[in-house]
């Protein structure tokens, strides 16, 4: 069930414009991920290298791991600590609950609902490498929790996403991914104006938070990012006239 992106990148450096791929789920129980299973756990898995000078980096898209031998969902979010329930659930929900909804009822277990998220990609890379199991990094990473008959301080907590709201975010993102899969500007203003219903506030707020999350984890991804969001107002700004 691997699934990967293809994205177009600036590199921050030089300026070079090249394209790499940035895989966002991984199952270890299903063996058509054995390759970008070995990828992960000898560390190259989402990273790149300008082609022309060299820099280097990981791509900081969400990555979700199963491991169904330790029963245990693991999600890199890039910049997780820095983040609150609602910005973690609008960043891993577009990766997390289409995996979910896909997966047959009889591969569908428990602990897949309590995904565990850290920011740290070494401690994805040991649990690929099953180094580790949910009681050892529970302590440094927090417990996204999709059951919505939650308890104690639940109550205080930010709202969860309608499943409208949900839809939403996820188009969203979709559209973001094709825009990133560009060649140029012209592409993704006609890519803008053929959905230009999802080119609004919350689409500038996706761009916002995925740019927000590449400052320390991909700084090379900071230029094309900061493009497509002044594109994007301009575009917003030109409809309204």
């Amino acid at each position: 069930m691997s699934q990967a992106l293809e994205l177009s990148l600036t590199c921050p450096q030089c300026g070079t414009e090249f394209s790499a791929e940035a895989h966002t789920i991984v199952d270890m129980g299903n063996e058509a991920d054995s390759e970008a299973l070995w990828q992960l756990q000898n560390g190259t898995l989402n990273k790149i290298e300008c082609p022309n000078c060299q820099t280097s980096g990981i791509i900081p898209v969400p990555l979700l791991l199963n491991s169904p031998e330790k029963e245990m969902l693991v999600v890199f979010a890039p910049g997780a600590t820095q983040m609150d329930e609602m910005q973690l659930s609008e960043l891993i929900s577009p990766v997390l609950q289409p995996y979910l909804s896909n997966l047959p009822e009889d591969q569908q277990a428990e602990y897949m609902f309590r995904p565990i998220i850290t920011d740290d990609p070494t401690v994805l890379q040991r649990a690929a490498l099953g180094e580790i199991n949910s009681e050892d990094i529970m302590g440094d990473a927090s417990e996204y929790e999709e059951d919505e008959d939650l308890e104690g301080d639940a109550a205080d907590s930010e709202p969860e996403l309608t499943a409208e709201e949900q839809q939403d975010l996820t188009a969203r993102m979709n559209l973001l991914q094709q825009l990133f899969q560009a060649g140029d500007s012209l592409e993704r203003i006609s890519l803008m104006r053929s959905q230009s219903n999802l080119v609004d506030e919350l689409y500038l707020e996706v761009i916002g938070l995925i740019t927000e999350q590449a400052q320390n984890a991909q700084p090379e991804l900071i230029p094309t990012l900061q493009k497509m969001m002044n594109e994007a107002e301009v575009f917003i700004a030109s409809n309204k006239a």
